[in-house]
């Protein structure tokens, strides 16, 4: 897909997806294959603004060969029909990066997400040259992943504009949750350059579409896109007392994971508004199997949820209508 084309097409629903793994560990491509399905089917096969992302950190991507995610990019890719495919290509080095971004371009990607760096946090001059390199290498367009829970860094609106100019850059899932940064990117990055697309959710859309995020990334997408594209539908009109009603939907949601976070002991040193506990990835693979699609377990160092969580879970799932 052309760089103006997909630019155009990056808004919406941006449905991260869970990956599918069977009891014994494997990988189940099958099951991804139908899952992928399901978000085609709910998407109208592209007429809805829904985008598919896959092989993020949600998808475990860190937990697997590179051979098992080359197969999951070409099953999702082979899958999705007229709807865009975003493909994380992310590795603590550049060479390595360049390299799978090759590769998922190879396999028929739309785009790639990239998130900054990781393990060793590099200079600002290390960011840059890192992205440019990236779109030195591919002819898709590129997704720059603002993450400081996974990275340990993150790039600031002025460094952001500067990596804009990169003509391949255009878009960014920018996962801050202050409200004064977002105003600041805002006034910092031109959006015909580079995408906003809110990485933390539905709970922060309403504050990222303020200014100017044209969408969002969704976990629950996965098994409930109708209660998540409500929320951007809303957005989408600017309507604020819709997008609260719209959320108000998965209030039973977020007051379970935020039970089941404070049941677990943190091991992270980040400051509460830069963490988050993976067990968000559990909820979601239950959601998958709950509604008759592919969940399955996590794979270690990942922990699911206990028997007891399960049930609650369940509940959870039944008062939220799925």
């Amino acid at each position: 897909m052309h760089l103006e084309e997909m630019k155009r097409r990056l808004k919406g629903l941006v449905v991260v997806q869970l990956f599918p793994f069977t009891d014994s560990g494997e990988l189940d491509l099958e099951g991804l294959r139908e899952n992928t399905e399901f978000l085609v089917d709910f998407a109208e096969n592209g007429e809805k603004d829904l985008v598919i992302l896959t092989n993020g950190s949600t998808s475990e991507f860190y937990a697997m060969s590179d051979e098992e995610q080359e197969r999951a990019i070409e099953t999702v890719v082979e899958t999705s029909g007229e709807v865009p495919v975003i493909a994380g290509t992310s590795r603590p080095g550049t060479d390595a990066t360049v390299e799978f971004s090759k590769r998922a371009q190879r396999l028929g990607a739309d785009g790639v997400m990239v998130v900054l760096p990781y393990y060793h946090q590099p200079t600002e001059e290390g960011l840059y040259r890192h992205y440019k390199a990236v779109g030195e290498a591919v002819d898709v367009g590129i997704m720059l992943y603002n993450n400081p829970f996974v990275s340990g860094s993150w790039a600031d609106p002025e460094l952001l504009a500067r990596i804009s100019q990169i003509e391949e850059m255009i878009a960014f899932k920018e996962n801050t949750s202050s409200a004064i940064q977002y105003q600041e990117i805002s006034r910092k990055v031109d959006p015909e350059k580079m995408t906003l697309i809110c990485g933390l959710g539905e709970k922060m859309y309403p504050g990222a579409q303020a200014y100017g995020a044209k969408g969002f990334v969704s976990t629950p997408g996965n098994f409930a896109p109708h209660l998540s594209y409500a929320i951007y539908e809303a957005g989408r009109e600017e309507d604020v007392a819709g997008m609260r009603e719209a959320l108000d939907q998965f209030k039973p949601y977020f007051d379970f994971l935020d039970k089941a976070t404070a049941d677990r002991e943190e091991t992270t040193i980040l400051p509460d508004t830069r963490r988050g506990n993976p067990v968000y990835q559990a909820l979601g693979k239950l959601g998958l199997d709950y509604v008759g699609l592919n969940g399955g377990r996590l794979r270690a160092p990942m922990e699911g949820l206990t028997e007891e969580e399960e049930r609650e879970a369940e509940e959870v799932f039944d008062r939220m209508g799925l």
